[in-house]
């Protein structure tokens, strides 16, 4: 069956689902699929078409009051597929100590072992087509590592990280399309805005998710339980906009939704030159089978519980000229328009490319990311073994930063509305100084590790690093045991509310060190068996559709 077309509806539709999840991106559509491989029926409802749209883009507007997110860049996607459209692939897990209370994030413990997560990792790594099995463990890689990474991670100071992608990254309505339009007990409801919860005289439970088309009809999803899978923002935006029976916004007794907004702040800062001969295959990043890998440096764990430092990792990147960055900026840019038609504009519309240039953020998209990867693998294999003559080579630090737990930071409503009416998201991004503390903390560790073994030097950071988001939006619904510290239980249900759940990186208690896709899509999977295990009730076919009498 195709997607339907929320346009094409008589206005005043009511579609029935035994799971309604709204959002079909990395967690809507994994929560989804997963539910109806266990037999159960699911009304997948999604903002975006299958096409990028201008219109429906301008829904995601952002008023922002903190610290500016990167400008000319699109962190949100509002189309069939979600953000993952725009993903750059990179995958990490997340560790033990990362969920766990520390000194510098004391209020950040998950609310269920680790051990839990560990397990459903590998089916999501599957899902996501990255290499494996086994691939995420750094000793695997070690042995292959060169004596020169081998001697800088030897006194234990710093720990490697494990950074893996897939051939290409995963596109999830391309990718699952077969399984989404044919599946018997799926049907999916395209270019449907859900602008509110509607709940019982109680408050207790959610009655259905008001739907309303931009120039079209409104419409209801009713299911005996709704799902939230529309990301770190938006699914905060929903609990704060269903307020008939919540004043502040359901979920919101505590003013909890919203707050603890992180992200991973990114920064270009410090630079390394080593000595002639040195090979750091592994921390440059590697083509291998099934996909590339590369190792991080991060301080050992010991070491920033000792001192109070978060969780942050540095990558090694080749340093450039600001002419050379400038045109190497410019390349990225144009093979990104040219070889990713779609969120990147037409292929030759390349009007505003010279507008958006980032010369110091090399870390966005680089070259081994746009090549194919036999062509990439081909041509890394060929420069391995070529002979070249030895000489000093300059890098620099690429830091990604966990944040802090600061409920400052967070989302709230705009008095701005959207071409809906509806009031739009106000962001307070904050970027706080533990950051730098942690980040000159590794920085130094490296530099002594690197003057130690003889590798060659690390020259400091000058000034204020230049931070950048990552789209990492993560915390503002977040999970725990207590409704007095928390939005949602240990599975995401919102409390106090029998039948409303979340979704996504916004249950994430504490943002760690690692990207969130990988777990996104594991958490999805938990919650989805978790859902399905509660439905023992006889199903609601989601075939009728009918109107609003």
């Amino acid at each position: 069956m195709r997607p339907i077309d929320a346009r094409t509806l008589p206005d005043g539709t009511v579609l029935d689902g035994e799971i309604v999840v709204v959002g079909a991106g990395a967690a809507g559509i994994t929560l989804a699929l997963e539910l109806v491989r266990l037999g159960r029926e699911v009304l997948l409802v999604e903002g975006g078409g299958l096409d990028p749209d201008p219109d429906l883009q301008a829904l995601h507007e952002v008023e922002s009051t903190g610290f500016a997110m990167r400008p000319d860049y699109l962190p949100r996607l509002r189309q069939l597929g979600g953000t993952c459209n725009l993903w750059a692939g990179r995958a990490m897990r997340l560790l033990p100590d990362d969920f766990l209370a520390r000194p510098a994030v004391p209020d950040g413990a998950w609310p269920f072992p680790y051990r839990e997560l560990e397990a459903l990792y590998p089916e999501a790594e599957r899902l996501l087509g990255l290499p494996g099995p086994g691939a995420f463990d750094a000793d695997r890689w070690l042995v292959r590592a060169s004596a020169a990474e081998r001697a800088l991670l030897a006194s234990g100071e710093l720990r490697p990280t494990v950074s893996l992608w897939a051939v290409r990254p995963r596109r999830f309505f391309r990718d699952f399309r077969r399984e989404l339009v044919a599946h018997p007990r799926l049907r999916l409801l395209i270019r449907a805005q859900a602008c509110r919860l509607r709940q019982d005289p109680t408050g207790r439970r959610v009655l259905g998710v008001e739907l309303r088309v931009l120039d079209g009809p409104r419409l209801e999803a009713r299911g005996r339980h709704v799902v939230l899978a529309c990301g770190g923002l938006e699914n905060a935006r929903l609990l704060l906009l269903s307020t008939d029976r919540h004043p502040a916004g359901i979920g919101n007794e505590h003013d909890l939704v919203g707050r603890f907004f992180m992200d991973h702040p990114r920064a270009v800062w410090g630079r390394v030159e080593l000595r002639p001969g040195v090979e750091l295959r592994l921390l440059r990043g590697r083509p291998v089978r099934g996909g590339k890998v590369q190792l991080g440096l991060a301080l050992a764990p010991a070491r920033r519980a000792m001192d109070g430092l978060l969780h942050h990792y540095a990558t090694l990147e080749s340093e450039r000229s600001s002419y050379a960055r400038e045109q190497y900026d410019l390349a990225v840019q144009l093979a990104k328009r040219v070889l990713r038609r779609g969120h990147a504009g037409g292929r030759f519309d390349l009007r505003g490319l010279f507008a958006g240039r980032t010369p110091d953020m090399v870390y966005l998209l680089t070259p081994k990311e746009i090549l194919p990867h036999p062509i990439y693998r081909l041509l890394w294999l060929m420069r391995e073994r070529i002979p070249r003559r030895a000489r000093a080579e300059r890098l620099v630090l690429v830091h990604f930063c966990e944040q802090p737990l600061d409920p400052e930071s967070r989302v709230a409503l705009s008095d701005r509305h959207d071409a809906l009416g509806l009031r739009m998201v106000r962001l307070h991004w904050r970027v706080q100084p533990e950051i730098l503390a942690s980040m000159r903390a590794l920085e130094q560790s490296i530099g002594v590790e690197l003057a130690s073994t003889g590798l060659g030097r690390c020259f400091p950071g000058e000034g204020e690093p230049r931070f950048t988001d990552a789209s990492h939006h993560m915390g503002t619904t977040r999970m725990g045991s207590d409704p007095r510290s928390s939005v949602t239980d240990a599975h995401g249900r919102v409390h106090g509310v029998e039948n409303l759940w979340i979704a996504g990186s916004s249950l994430f208690p504490s943002g760690g060190h690692a990207n969130p896709t990988l777990t996104i899509v594991a958490l999805a999977l938990r919650q989805a068996r978790h859902l399905a295990a509660l439905c023992d009730a006889p199903t609601i076919s989601t075939r009728s559709t009918t109107a609003v009498a």
